[in-house]
């Protein structure tokens, strides 16, 4: 997909209402209370959750979004209501388990996560054939002509991964990726938006200015936006007593929301 170069760096401390206002056109908000309203389906071994949109809010059968997630997986609530709120604006949004089962919990207390533990068993051989067999299900039984991706922390690095010529991915949404390597960066060819976090210090300021580097030299289609008081995770897990995280969920969807309407 070749298109113009599209750069952008912003510091968001707008207002929601006057950062996003368009004529004629209000985005929903992210849901972040609630039970998920999808289901969860086996497809060759693998477990999927759908989130499907109303029929009247889905303008274009024809594409869908490819959830990719953090370490807490589909289990996550956070996630499946996240998976929700892509479908209410009218897309078809999957959830593969990329884990097989062995999603970390979400619970689980900051000083008993073991990640030197996991990683090993999670690795791009591991979690590739699993975005693969999701893609070959979304075009070969779905149907579905173009795909984006959204991914978060673990998922930003995969979603960069799957946006490499031939892969898969034709629009791409990360948010604070982690794991991620300029390698991988030089690598995309097809849209990409990205949203850091102020103090996400695993995605931090050089790293970002090294992705801006790297997709202007490449001449890609590319966005970064970065969110003040935004912590790592912001992207689907914040504490919504406190403004600017609150702030920084919201106008993240938003903000993916606007780059499939443009080039999905």
């Amino acid at each position: 997909m070749k298109l113009a170069c599209a750069c952008v760096s912003v510091l968001a401390t707008l207002t929601l209402a006057s950062a996003w206002k368009v004529p004629g056109h209000q985005f929903p908000s992210v849901i972040s209370k609630g039970q998920p309203k999808g289901e969860i389906k086996n497809i060759g071994g693998i477990e999927i959750y759908h989130a499907y949109p109303d029929h009247r809010s889905r303008t274009n059968s024809s594409n869908a979004i490819l959830f990719v997630t953090d370490i807490f997986g589909v289990p996550l609530l956070e996630n499946k209501l996240l998976a929700d709120s892509f479908a209410r604006a009218g897309y078809l949004t999957v959830i593969p388990d990329l884990f097989n089962g062995d999603a970390i919990p979400g619970n689980i207390p900051e000083g008993q996560l073991n990640l030197t533990a996991w990683f090993p068993n999670h690795q791009p051989q591991n979690v590739e054939p699993i975005i693969e067999k999701t893609i070959e299900y979304l075009r070969g039984n779905l149907g579905i002509k173009t795909i984006g991706a959204v991914g978060y922390c673990f998922g930003g690095r995969y979603v960069s991964r799957f946006l490499a010529e031939g892969k898969g991915v034709d629009v791409g949404f990360i948010a604070h990726p982690s794991v991620l390597s300029n390698a991988e960066i030089a690598t995309i060819v097809n849209p990409i938006s990205i949203a850091g976090g102020e103090l996400d210090r695993t995605y931090n300021i050089t790293q970002r200015y090294d992705a801006e580097v790297l997709l202007t030299g490449n001449n890609i289609t590319y966005e970064q936006t970065l969110y003040s008081g935004a912590p790592h995770g912001f992207g689907v897990r914040v504490n919504a007593n406190i403004p600017k995280q609150k702030y920084a969920k919201q106008s993240a969807y938003i903000q993916a929301l606007k780059w499939f309407e443009s080039w999905l």
